[in-house]
């Protein structure tokens, strides 16, 4: 009986061995061949570092380079004590920041989303893979995650690539190293919360910052996902500004200030181009650019988030978590 018994639940329970060790397979696979970006392209590591830190993230910072580079938490909690994550990333375009936003609300509702408006002068068809994979691949699965992809990739990509990266990742034999191995379980953090130190310099040569750019109007689809993302914050009773990261660039166009400041107008919220601050905040793009001025080195970011960590604090009603131990003790750790 006992025997007989066995014979009939053996041949199920071997089916259900082999796709458990086919998934598992799958899965491990997947991580080792995915990249690392321990040692170079550390942008690609922000997304998924954002998710251990979720519950400290009371204020995200949600857009591209020019924030990575540009606001440092750390100064923005000794300065402002306001606890915060930069959801930035190489290029990432208008519709990326609000699926990161959206995402962001599904493990912690933030108090505030500052939204840098630098990337929404380039158009609707504006396609990177690379940066756009750097983006997403360390999203966890959810339909935020579906909604982005099939946002923002191109025509010859593949949705289930990105929901399995093996798929795209497959052939990078030829360049697989030991931290493939040693990091496809471990996430190694190399960012603080988003920001990616920086100490190079590269002084910027101008003597006077001057836009040249002929940008504007704003596409339709940066105009869409500008507007979805505020009216997102504001269904959630999430306060939002819009600014502009400080850069000695001359990339960029008043016209472009007047379009995105009637949008804020017509919402009742704040946009500001911190490249009429610059005075202000003690910037001097001989020593605080890595790049010519169009991104910001430590000692930029140190400025720019000093002055703007003052300026949430006396304009926007946040929670002061100065004396959580928890806070602190988790402030501590990054210093």
């Amino acid at each position: 009986m006992n025997k007989m018994s066995f014979g009939k639940w053996a041949a199920p329970f071997i089916v259900i061995i082999k796709i458990l060790l086919i998934i598992f397979l799958v899965v491990t696979l997947n991580r080792v061949m995915m990249p690392k970006y321990i040692n170079e392209n550390k942008d690609g590591r922000i997304t998924r570092e954002y998710y251990p830190a979720a519950k400290y993230s009371d204020v995200i910072f949600v857009g591209s380079s020019t924030v990575f580079s540009g606001i440092d938490p750390r100064v923005v909690w000794n300065e402002g004590k306001i606890s915060s994550f930069v959801r930035g990333n190489a290029s990432q375009t208008m519709w990326i920041s609000y699926y990161m936003t959206e995402d962001a609300f599904r493990w912690h509702k933030p108090e505030m989303v500052c939204l840098d408006m630098t990337f929404i002068k380039y158009g609707d068809d504006f396609v990177e893979e690379p940066s756009t994979r750097k983006s997403i691949d360390g999203m966890r699965l959810s339909p935020s995650k579906i909604n982005c992809v099939n946002a923002s990739m191109g025509e010859d990509e593949k949705l289930m690539e990105y929901i399995v990266p093996l798929f795209r990742f497959h052939t990078r034999w030829k360049e697989f190293t030991w931290d493939d191995i040693r990091y496809a379980w471990y996430n190694k953090p190399v960012t603080v919360n988003g920001y990616i130190e920086d100490d190079e310099c590269s002084p910027a040569q101008e003597d006077e910052l001057t836009y040249t750019g002929s940008f504007g109007p704003i596409s339709p689809k940066n105009e869409q996902y500008l507007r979805k993302t505020i009216e997102l914050c504001k269904k959630n009773s999430v306060q939002i500004m819009l600014f502009k990261t400080p850069a000695f660039s001359s990339n960029w166009s008043d016209d472009l200030d007047g379009e995105i400041g009637k949008i804020a107008d017509e919402y009742d919220i704040t946009y500001i181009n911190f490249d009429k601050y610059n005075d202000a905040m003690g910037m001097d793009y001989k020593v605080d650019t890595p790049d010519g001025g169009s991104h910001l080195n430590n000692s930029g970011a140190a400025k720019f988030s000093s002055y703007f960590a003052k300026y949430l604090r006396e304009h926007y009603e946040l929670g002061d978590n100065s004396n959580n131990s928890r806070y602190i003790k988790y402030w501590n750790s990054r210093q």
